[in-house]
């Protein structure tokens, strides 16, 4: 079923543009308002964060549970897809990067820089730059938002939809929508960010073999294999560090936006090239996609 409801929400999204007409989050800021309610439970961030996560997702374990005994996991299919499409990232990713490089072209430094803050959202870098002073330094810190965004609306989804079903999907949504409600500062924020973290820690290091196996893979491979088990940078900096070496840009800097005595990450004198590394990142996304796709099928035709 998992093989199934994956093509036919593939289908949906590449009809839909996105997934949309079933990403509806109001019943969950209820539930966390509700939970913030409570001042014992508002007051104690892991009590708060697993209750806002955990609930829901124990409660659709139990539906599975119960359609899967009572009647055949075949009507798990029922499940999957509108659980799966909700727990894709919300917007078009696709067109949202289009309409950065339809501005950076049109020399709209406005418009892009909006783009660029709307894409980042609630993702949170600790090395990021958003205060940028040049295009090739706001194309930079546009690829490094395209590299988590990418990857957190479509990637990490599937990747636990893979692991543990509509609950894994419905578990990395809720979490991702948690945690871009609260603040960096605060405690709430920096459980939910470090949760966040530990959940895509797995999937980023397969997102960055992908990209070596569908880019030019001696530069992304030497980038993904001296980051592989990185403990200390973030989601955003080392997917970043692999996108841009897919993209056969060699030695990327991790943390450091100025780059210090090492390579530069982009020439200073060249914008267009640090745009064409945006436009042909796009590419790399489909192409990921489609190994992934790919390799599940195997797997489930195997088991």
């Amino acid at each position: 079923m998992i093989f199934l409801s994956l093509i036919v929400v593939l289908l949906l999204v590449q009809w839909w543009g996105s997934g949309a007409p079933l990403q509806y989050d109001a019943w969950f800021i209820r539930w966390l308002n509700t939970l913030n309610a409570a001042r014992f439970i508002a007051n104690a961030p892991l009590l708060h964060l697993l209750l806002a996560i955990a609930i829901p997702s124990l409660i659709l374990a139990l539906l599975v549970y119960v359609i899967a005994m009572l009647l055949s996991a075949n009507w798990l299919f029922f499940i999957y897809v509108p659980v799966l499409l909700y727990s894709l990232g919300r917007g078009n990713f696709s067109a949202e990067v289009k309409a950065y490089i339809a501005a950076s072209e049109r020399g709209d430094n406005v418009i892009a820089s909006k783009l660029t803050d709307e894409l980042r959202g609630g993702a949170v870098s600790e090395e990021s730059c958003p205060d940028v002073e040049s295009w090739p330094m706001l194309h930079s810190e546009t690829l490094r938002v395209i590299s988590y965004r990418g990857f957190e609306r479509m990637f990490a989804v599937l990747f636990w939809f893979f692991i543990l079903g509509a609950v894994g999907a419905l578990l990395y949504r809720l979490s991702v929508i948690y945690r871009e409600r609260e603040t960096v500062a605060a405690a709430h924020g920096r459980l939910a960010a470090r949760w966040l973290w530990l959940m895509e820690w797995p999937a980023v290091r397969v997102m960055g073999l992908t990209w070596a196996l569908v880019g030019n893979f001696e530069t992304c491979y030497r980038c993904w294999q001296a980051r592989l088990l990185d403990v200390k940078h973030s989601s955003m900096t080392l997917l970043n560090n692999s996108l841009r070496g897919a993209l056969g840009v060699d030695d990327p800097v991790l943390g450091n936006c100025d780059a210090g005595e090492s390579e530069p990450l982009v020439n200073p004198n060249e914008p267009a090239y640090s745009l064409s590394l945006i436009k042909n990142s796009l590419p790399l996304f489909s192409r990921s996609l489609l190994l992934w796709v790919c390799v599940i099928a195997l797997i489930t035709l195997v088991l």
